[in-house]
């Protein structure tokens, strides 16, 4: 999930249980139901995608085990085909069958994971790649957001969807690091949010019981934010008590 910069807090994989069991780390072991509150119901998504076409293939940048990725293949079968990214060398194809196969999960649902997963440059897939494209607890650790978005767009089929937790704002962090996102023109301030409801393939929609919100993409053709990336601080170098990169930007 921490695309596009390597983080200094000592993020454990997996663990051994008293009675012989492989305790897993549950932060990036988000499935189904912990993406309700991050990004919504995106079974549901999956769904309406699949009214208007017979198979759908489907990406997750920053899936962690890809259990989200694997309860979708269970739930849907042969009308899914399931992809993940990871950005760090140890969350690996190895990894996600190791973890698919203790979880019960069956070879067949076992996503395909692409890692060394910059997700803060240009994305290595082709346009119009993938039907459904989803990310949750993953935005704040990308280095350049305003590209991300652009070739999450670019990556999406003519019909497709994309939902990506935004992650703009964190009440933990003291008043100078609370915006993890800024736009600036002139010297002066651009509100994010409402900066992204200017354009009409996106809708932002508040993450239940979170600072921040979750944005959906629909597929446009040339669409840019118009943003140059001018600065990227690490607030984990700053404090241990932070979370993820504050990111600004100039508007072009």
């Amino acid at each position: 999930m921490f695309e596009g910069l390597m983080m200094d807090k000592n993020y454990w994989i997996k663990k051994s249980g008293q009675d012989g069991n492989i305790i897993w780390r549950p932060g990036r072991s988000l499935g189904l139901k912990g993406a309700m509150g991050r990004i919504g119901n995106i079974a549901r998504n999956v769904e309406e995608i699949l009214k208007n076409k017979r198979k759908i293939k489907i990406l997750e940048i920053g899936a962690g085990f890809g259990r989200a990725l694997l309860e979708l293949k269970r739930k849907y079968g042969d009308k899914v085909e399931v992809f993940g990214t990871n950005y760090e060398k140890d969350w690996n194809q190895k990894l996600t069958n190791e973890y698919a196969l203790d979880q019960g999960f069956k070879k067949k649902d076992i996503p395909k994971i692409y890692m060394g997963f910059d997700a803060g440059k240009k994305l290595s897939f082709k346009s119009s790649s993938f039907d459904f494209v989803f990310c949750q607890a993953t935005m704040q650790y990308i280095s350049d957001r305003a590209l991300f978005i652009e070739e999450v767009n670019r990556i999406l089929t003519n019909h497709g969807l994309a939902v990506l937790e935004l992650q703009e704002f964190r009440d933990d962090h003291p008043k100078k690091y609370k915006k993890m996102v800024e736009i600036w023109q002139d010297k002066k301030q651009i509100d994010f949010l409402r900066y992204l409801k200017k354009f009409s393939n996106l809708k932002i929609k508040k993450s239940r019981g979170r600072d921040w919100h979750y944005l959906i993409i629909k597929k446009s053709e040339g669409f840019k934010l118009n943003l140059k990336l001018k600065k990227v601080i690490n607030v984990e170098k700053i404090s241990s008590k932070y979370w993820g990169i504050k990111v600004l930007y100039e508007l072009r």
